[in-house]
Order: C-alpha cells, then sequence, then structure tokens
C-alpha cells in the first residue's frame, strides 16, 4: 500500500517526521482525501478492540492526561497487525486505557470531531485532522502532553516493545524542555530506545 510506512525502520520514519511542522499543506491536504476515499474494506478482524480500548472520537482532548492519537484504515495490513498486537498484550491495553487518553480515527471515515487545541474545543472533521497531522501513512501514532501538544509523531506500524517503551519515553518527562522540531525530542527517544534494549537498527516488522 503507497500510503504505508511499515517496512521503513520506524527510528527513520520518526527522525523524518521530526524534521517537518505539523500544518496542513495543499500536498497533505490531497494525502488526506486518498485516506478518506479508500473504499475496500480487508482487514477489520480486530476492531472490537478499538472499542475496547480507546475514547469515543466525537470528543478529542487530554483530560489532564498524556494523549495517543492513532490513525488507521481497514485497507491496511500494519493497522490490522497493530490493533492484533493491542489486542494481545495487557500491558499495551491497560497503558492505552489508563496511563493515556487514547483514541483510534479511522482514517477512511470523514466523521465530525469536538477537538481541543489551545485551550479551546474546536469543531472539526477526520480529513482536517489528517491534513493537520500531516498524516500520510497508516498506522500513524500522535503523542501529545497534556495540553495537547504534539511530542512526537510516528509515521509506521510500531513493535508492541518499541510502542510500550514510547509510552514510558512520555510517561518519562524526558522529553520536557527539548525541541520536536529541531530533533532534540527524537534524539532523545533513540538514546531511551538504547537504553531499554530496543534495537534501533532492525526493521519495523521484525
Amino acid at each position: 500500500m503507497k500510503l504505508n510506512l511499515g517496512v521503513l525502520p520506524v527510528l527513520l520514519a520518526i527522525l523524518i517526521a521530526g524534521c517537518n511542522d505539523v500544518k496542513a499543506t495543499q500536498q497533505t491536504t490531497k494525502q488526506a482525501d486518498q485516506l478518506v476515499k479508500q473504499k475496500p474494506v480487508i482487514y477489520d478482524k480486530n476492531d472490537a478492540v478499538i472499542n475496547e480500548v480507546f475514547k469515543d472520537v466525537a470528543k478529542i482532548a487530554p483530560s489532564d492526561k498524556p494523549m495517543i492519537i492513532i490513525f488507521g484504515t481497514n485497507t491496511d495490513p500494519y493497522t490490522d497487525k497493530l490493533k492484533s498486537d493491542i489486542n494481545a498484550s495487557t500491558q499495551l491495553k491497560e497503558k492505552l486505557k489508563n496511563e493515556f487518553s487514547s483514541y483510534y480515527l479511522r482514517a477512511h471515515k470523514n466523521l465530525n470531531h469536538k477537538f481541543y487545541h489551545d485551550g479551546e474545543f474546536m469543531d472539526v472533521d477526520t480529513k482536517t485532522l489528517l491534513s493537520i497531522y500531516a498524516i500520510d501513512a497508516t498506522p500513524s501514532i500522535i503523542f501529545c502532553d497534556k495540553r495537547g501538544k504534539t511530542i512526537l509523531i510516528v509515521p509506521g506500524y510500531m513493535p508492541p516493545k518499541q510502542f510500550l517503551q514510547t509510552m514510558n519515553f512520555i510517561k518519562s518527562g524526558i522529553w520536557e524542555g527539548k525541541n520536536r522540531k529541531n530533533g532534540e525530542i527524537y534524539e532523545a527517544l533513540r538514546q531511551y530506545y538504547i537504553k531499554n534494549g530496543i534495537d534501533v537498527t532492525k526493521k519495523a516488522d521484525r
């Protein structure tokens, strides 16, 4: 699938994302159109975990917790693999449900949302959020602080151990005071991975 980065090293994808400001552009609007307009529904066997773990996307807000937003589609095997990982892991389920305000957005369904931004709620649709976060791959995972400010953007599939350690990194606060746009946060994450036994040279699907 053209819009999938699952076969690339996740760390490389994170570093690339860190070099780009999160903003709506003509290019990302076209990419959002492509995601929203996807019609075939192939991978939906793990959809039950979405209702079990994630909050209702009608209202998206950190609610005094770090926030995770996952964009996925039912036409993407790597999105299905991520949902399967969550379904099989008690640790992932518990962290997503209890330690974060976690949301799963179906990129192929253009729904309306109340979205918390800069201290207030605004009315947006899924397509607008795809553009805001410059989403061009599924799954994509957005990690935000308790105010809803973006900390990390991870385009592509993230294996369970790496997902867990990334959540631990967010909870640790190591990223605070570091700049995402110039790569400081991503370098801190790389060092955190190495310290916690994650081989950053491996591909994401291994």
